[in-house]
C-alpha cells in the first residue's frame, strides 16, 4: 500500500493511527504528497491528502474511506462495529468530529487571506460550528471513547489539531470531560508515534 500524505494533516494522522491499531502500518509506504514529482492530481482529482493506493492498485481518496478499508485488514480492534446500530453510532460521531475539523480548516484558511479580504461573518460561522460540535462531543464523550473504534482516534486527532492551528480556541475551558479524556489519550503509543512535528 502507498499512502500519499502530509505530515501535519489530521486526516492523514487518523489513517496512520488506524493502521497502527490494525497492525498493518508496516505494509504502508508513506509518500510525501507535496514533494517534487509527487503531485497527487493524477491519482486523486481533488488533489487532497490522504490518498491511498492499495496493493491491488485501487485508489482511495478520502480518510474515512481509507480507514474503513484498513479495518478490513489486520487483526486489531474492530474500528467500525459489525452491529448495524453500533456502526451507525460510530459513523455519526466520526461525521461530527470531521465537521469540527473541517470548520477549523476553514477558519485557518480565512486567516491566511489578505487583510481587508477576510470575512468576520465567515470566521464566526466556523467558530460557532466548532463550539456547538465540541458541546455535543462533551455530552457524549463516554459513548465516543468507551470502545476502541475509529471514534476516539478521530477525536484525539481533532483535539490535537485544534491545539496546533487555533491556539485562540480554548476548548478545554468549557469542555472539562473532553480535556480530561484527551490528557489520558494524547500520549498513548500510537498517538505519540504519529504526532506532527512543529
Amino acid at each position: 500500500m502507498k499512502l500519499y500524505y502530509s505530515p501535519t494533516s489530521p486526516y492523514v494522522r487518523m489513517v496512520r493511527v488506524a493502521a497502527l491499531e490494525k497492525g498493518v502500518d508496516g505494509r504502508m509506504e508513506l509518500i510525501d504528497a507535496r514533494a517534487e514529482g509527487n503531485d497527487t492530481e493524477d491519482k486523486n482529482p481533488l488533489n487532497k491528502v490522504p490518498t491511498m493506493i492499495t496493493d491491488d492498485g485501487e485508489t482511495l481518496i478520502e480518510s474515512r474511506l481509507i480507514c474503513r478499508y484498513l479495518d478490513t485488514l489486520g487483526a486489531g480492534p474492530e474500528l467500525y462495529p459489525r452491529d448495524p446500530d453500533a456502526r451507525r453510532r460510530v459513523a455519526q460521531f466520526e461525521a461530527l468530529i470531521h465537521g469540527v475539523m473541517d470548520a477549523a480548516v476553514l477558519r485557518r484558511m480565512e486567516t491566511r487571506r489578505e487583510e481587508g479580504k477576510q470575512s468576520e461573518w465567515w470566521d464566526q460561522r466556523q467558530k460557532r460550528k466548532i463550539a456547538l460540535g465540541l458541546d455535543r462531543l462533551e455530552d457524549d464523550v463516554e459513548a465516543i471513547t468507551g470502545a476502541p473504534t475509529i471514534a476516539p482516534i478521530t477525536l484525539g486527532c481533532a483535539l490535537s489539531f485544534l491545539d496546533r492551528i487555533l491556539p485562540d480556541t480554548d476548548w478545554r475551558a468549557d469542555h472539562p470531560r473532553l480535556a480530561a479524556w484527551y490528557e489520558s489519550f494524547k500520549d498513548t503509543p500510537n498517538m505519540a508515534a504519529t504526532a506532527p512535528g512543529d
